[in-house]
């Protein structure tokens, strides 16, 4: 198994590098985009938020968590999907399948290189912006990884959900759809979630990345340990047992759906 894990994450590596110019344009384009972040920021921070004082009254680096947050729950939504895409676009779902991998196995170790990547991502994006743009954080690392990967598992339940939906029906996905909509709108990725009317700052509660927030900027903002964040984990933690069981039985379903119909390999 480790060694199939291996060929998966060297496959991975290669097809990132192999593209050079690509590679230069998205790491281009990552700090760009951190320069207009920066810009912005020192604008946003001379505002006054009273919200903002449960956060250290910074709402750069309030805004930065959200963002790059946003794009863990990105990858842990769509990855799943992503790689029976590509399978299926390349024509090789049905070899992986014969070599005596199972399809859950082929799901995870074909995503494992977009969670690493996204991780580092993550690390370069505070580095640079700790000591290129001088904002800081007071990080509780453990804590914050903690957090990070409980926040992993409960929407990877939810990427699998997506992954049988794409087996199943090609084109629509609406768990992917629907949830990415509550999550960018109700879990506070660019604005604090105390704003929002009562009646949907009772549907955020419900959301996994609403917690996975909160925990996140306790850890990296404020430097909370674990008796403060605990609350959020074990939130995270109940939707974890929740999504990642439904997850498998969807992908089954759909894997199922696609055998019978023999469209497996279709697009």
């Amino acid at each position: 198994m480790m060694f199939k894990v291996y060929v998966f994450l060297k496959r991975s590596w290669i097809t990132f590098t192999t593209y050079k110019m690509q590679l230069a344009m998205r790491y281009a384009s990552l700090f760009v985009g951190l320069t207009f972040f920066y810009f912005f920021s020192q604008l946003m921070d001379s505002a006054q938020v009273p919200q903002m004082a449960r956060y250290g009254n910074s709402v750069a680096r309030f805004i930065l968590v959200g963002v790059v947050f946003q794009s863990v729950v990105s990858i842990s939504l769509g990855s799943f999907s992503a790689s029976i895409r590509n399978e299926q676009m390349m024509g090789t779902l049905e070899f992986l399948l014969m070599s005596n991998t199972p399809l859950l196995g082929i799901l995870f170790m074909n995503s494992l290189w977009s969670f690493v990547r996204a991780i580092l991502n993550t690390a370069l994006v505070f580095l640079v912006v700790t000591y290129v743009f001088k904002i800081y954080f007071a990080i509780s690392i453990l804590p914050a990884l903690l957090v990070l990967i409980f926040s992993i598992l409960a929407l990877s339940g939810i990427g699998l959900m997506s992954a049988g939906m794409i087996l199943a029906f090609k084109q629509g996905d609406p768990v992917t759809w629907i949830f990415s909509m509550l999550s960018a709108l109700l879990s506070g990725v660019l604005f604090p979630v105390e704003i929002l009317p009562p009646f949907l700052r009772g549907i955020a509660n419900f959301l996994p990345t609403t917690h996975a927030l909160m925990a996140l900027r306790k850890a990296l903002i404020l430097g909370a340990g674990f008796e403060s964040i605990a609350p959020h984990l074990l939130a995270l933690d109940l939707f974890a047992m929740v999504t990642l069981p439904l997850g498998f039985l969807v992908s089954m379903w759909g894997f199922s759906k696609a055998l019978q119909e023999g469209s497996l390999a279709q697009y």
